[in-house]
């Protein structure tokens, strides 16, 4: 009985390790694998520099290159942008006097800046420039968040998206900055104002924690989902 001639590629029995990188897949004469002289001498040279040490070949069309944004991401992102917002609609500072709760929003602290300011101006320097540049915080975060919101919806695709997003979350770092001065002056402290003597004898850090309302924290939250994005990105 003679052997039957085959009119396919010749697949190796009980071997599908070589049936699948060969014979199987890609029948037939393999494709070169360098897209060009060029690109092999420089891995080549890329090899000997790290003396023999074999490397992954990273070409711009890998997979492995492509850098991607989720939904999951996106989501938590815009959450992060909406909070810097919206928290300004939330008690920006609350602290009791007496038996009074004193409590209001940004549009409440902005509209009577005149009054806190008059009220720091007791205390001297350092405490001025504290309100000054938390006002200033208070202003910078939105505008953050809006400009953050806005680079998350651009239309571009891949690597431009990304890039888009960067650049508009770089904003964030301005009420970082300024929320870090905040802090800085607020651990040199300054005296109490008189009206607020009765909270005690200085005005220094711990007045994040007994002075400030929902709306401060919130902003604390959206600025930190912020900076682990763009810390992501």
């Amino acid at each position: 009985m003679g052997n039957k001639e085959s009119n396919g590629p010749v697949v190796p029995e009980n071997d599908d390790f070589i049936k699948y990188l060969g014979f199987g897949v890609y029948p037939g004469k393999i494709e070169e694998f360098w897209a060009s002289e060029e690109e092999e001498k420089q891995y080549r040279q890329t090899v000997k520099s790290r003396g023999g040490k074999v490397g992954v070949l990273a070409r711009e069309t890998s997979v492995l290159n492509i850098k991607l944004m989720s939904k999951t991401d996106r989501i938590i992102s815009y959450i992060g942008s909406i909070l810097l917002v919206l928290a300004l609609f939330f008690p920006i500072y609350s602290f009791k006097i007496g038996e009074n709760i004193v409590s209001g929003s940004f549009l409440s602290y902005i509209g009577n800046i005149g009054t806190i300011m008059g009220g720091a101006s007791e205390s001297g320097f350092i405490l001025i420039l504290a309100f000054l540049v938390f006002t200033l915080y208070l202003i910078a975060c939105p505008v953050a968040g809006i400009l953050n919101f806005l680079g998350l919806m651009n239309k571009a695709q891949g690597d431009d998206y990304l890039a888009a997003v960067k650049k508009n979350s770089r904003f964030l770092l301005v009420p970082m900055g300024l929320f870090g001065l905040s802090i800085l002056l607020l651990l040199i402290g300054s005296p109490m104002p008189r009206d607020l003597s009765s909270l005690g004898g200085s005005f220094g850090f711990g007045a994040i924690f007994t002075m400030t309302g929902a709306g401060f924290w919130l902003l604390i939250a959206g600025l930190a989902i912020g900076f682990a994005e763009r810390r992501g990105i």
